[in-house]
């Protein structure tokens, strides 16, 4: 019988309709960032803003935890900035508006590239094993996945137009993205994108997209394994676009009132790389999907082809003993 749909249709399906639900979960986010994350704190955004204003009027007090002398206000406290002093080139458009207009266009941004994302996502898998490609690509786009953390909100209805729902219901990670206005979805769309780009063999792009992917070294060093499979067939042009772009936007930190050193040292000291969060788990599990699909679509080809070639022989042997 006929497929009423082609494997590359099923996947653009699954892609538009993961895609849609990544917005319903921006919009039911959206209302709740003009709202502190808490009593206590801003939302992580505010975290990124400081260590900017920071990097432009003190910038030996980027990691500093508490408020410094001359902060921009950002009520009740802002975040801790723990990111990698590279990811201050990304921020520095957003430091021309005021905090809150700079996190709705944040936000705003993450969610633009959302298609990059899914683009990426359906050139990796539209040629694996169908069911694998589309696991991967909700994975990715959506994260229906058990996160462990530390600050999932308590569950709560929100009203969408004529629609009332949970939403944690179908995208925990993405939803809490949103909400907290912290970078891992923009981590995720680079971290992917890079490794589009070595699958693509263009080693060169996908080197640079890495180099701004190590906000968060944890997730990049996850997905360093998958991305050097990708770039194997021009390893060498890999690594050496990637120790340029690397060095090139970590290297001035050192010689600027040494931020590098600064951030090295915290990080040693166990105050960077902290307690995973919410949305600390789509980079991640976005790159085991896909890792799992690569092995799991070699596994499949492999089986397949062995079925086939000992078919094969069967008959050949019925044959000849005819």
């Amino acid at each position: 019988m006929r497929k009423i749909l082609s494997d590359k249709q099923t996947i653009i399906l699954v892609i538009i309709v993961a895609v849609s639900l990544n917005v319903v979960s921006y919009c039911i986010a959206f209302p709740e960032t003009f709202k502190p994350e808490s009593t206590h704190y801003a939302r992580d955004f505010s975290a990124y803003y400081t260590g900017g204003m920071r990097l432009l009027h003190n910038p030996t007090k980027i990691y500093a935890a508490n408020p410094q002398v001359g902060d921009y206000q950002i009520l009740p406290k802002p975040q801790i900035f723990k990111y990698t002093p590279s990811f201050l080139i990304i921020l520095a458009p957003f430091l021309t508006l005021s905090y809150q207009d700079a996190l709705v266009a944040f936000d705003v941004v993450q969610l633009a590239l959302i298609p990059a994302l899914a683009l990426f996502v359906y050139k990796l898998v539209k040629d694996k094993n169908l069911i694998l490609g589309v696991a991967a690509a909700i994975v990715i786009l959506i994260e229906p996945l058990p996160t462990p953390a530390i600050n999932l909100p308590p569950p709560q209805w929100a009203h969408l137009w004529i629609f009332t729902l949970n939403p944690q219901s179908f995208a925990p990670s993405y939803y809490c993205g949103y909400l907290f206005a912290n970078a891992h979805i923009l981590q995720t769309i680079l971290l992917v994108g890079s490794l589009y780009l070595g699958y693509a063999k263009r080693p060169y792009l996908s080197a640079l997209l890495f180099a701004f992917g190590l906000l968060d070294p944890r997730a990049a060093l996850v997905t360093l394994p998958l991305l050097l499979f990708y770039n194997r067939h021009k390893i060498l042009r890999f690594l050496t676009a990637a120790t340029a772009f690397i060095l090139a936007t970590n290297l001035p930190f050192f010689f600027y009132n040494n931020i590098e050193l600064t951030f090295l040292g915290t990080e040693v000291n166990g105050n960077v790389i902290s307690q995973m969060y919410v949305y600390d788990w789509i980079p991640i599990y976005s790159v085991a999907a896909l890792a799992i699909m690569e092995a799991g679509t070699y596994v499949y080809g492999k089986t397949k082809y062995r079925l086939k070639f000992y078919i094969s022989k069967q008959s050949t042997n019925n044959v000849k003993g005819v």
